[in-house]
């Protein structure tokens, strides 16, 4: 007679760890569908939950994709600060910017930064279809994106300061303007781009 063997019961999440586990499987739908072609069923059924099970973490889609755009600005936040060897800081404490919390200069940042989006597509996919999406006033995500790009505008010009360049600010709106458009041009796939081999061409231009 064949003894049964007992199956190990699944260990079950914490509320937080769900609530991290729900905004990973939101950032991988709308990274694919964007804003408007997901749901929150969609959502759900990734992650084996009802749509009622979800709602208990959230009050709707919308408070999802604020939510899921603050963690994803962390979890990108925290790469890039340890490819710089910036330590002991998390994704709130940078949530102002990495250049206040370190000494390098703009292209050191921006060089890191190219390179752990390399590492990250569909964080990078992420952004990119949001931000077109919210040029409409009426995108949930249309505020957040306009102070996103003020606040990153203001750090990258503080960072130009130290690379000696004639106008920091300036600098920095040709800087973001490039970044935005190579990795347009790298997610498109129409043809191979070297990411950061191209960028670092770039920011040289840029940043001489």
């Amino acid at each position: 007679m064949r003894r049964r063997t007992a199956t190990p019961a699944k260990k079950r999440m914490s509320a937080e760890d769900r609530r991290q586990h729900i905004l990973d499987t939101t950032i991988s739908c709308i990274s694919q569908f964007g804003f408007w072609g997901f749901t929150i069923r969609d959502v759900a059924d990734a992650e084996g939950i009802t749509e009622a099970g979800l709602l208990y973490y959230f009050s709707g889609k919308e408070e999802l994709l604020v939510e899921a755009l603050k963690h994803a600005d962390r979890i990108n936040q925290i790469a890039i600060a340890e490819h710089l060897g910036v330590e002991g800081v998390t994704g709130d404490v940078l949530a102002d910017g990495i250049a206040y919390h370190c000494d390098h200069g703009l292209k050191t940042i921006l060089n890191a930064t190219v390179e752990t989006n390399a590492e990250r597509p569909e964080l990078v996919r992420l952004y990119t279809l949001l931000e077109s999406e919210a040029l409409s006033q009426d995108h949930p995500a249309h505020e957040y994106f306009e102070a996103r790009e003020i606040n990153l505008l203001k750090e990258y010009a503080f960072a130009a300061k130290r690379d000696g360049v004639a106008d920091p600010e300036r600098t920095a709106v040709q800087a973001l303007s490039a970044m935005e458009g190579l990795q347009l041009r790298w997610l498109n796939g129409a043809r191979e781009v070297d990411f950061v081999g191209e960028w670092k061409a770039l920011i040289d231009l840029i940043i001489r």
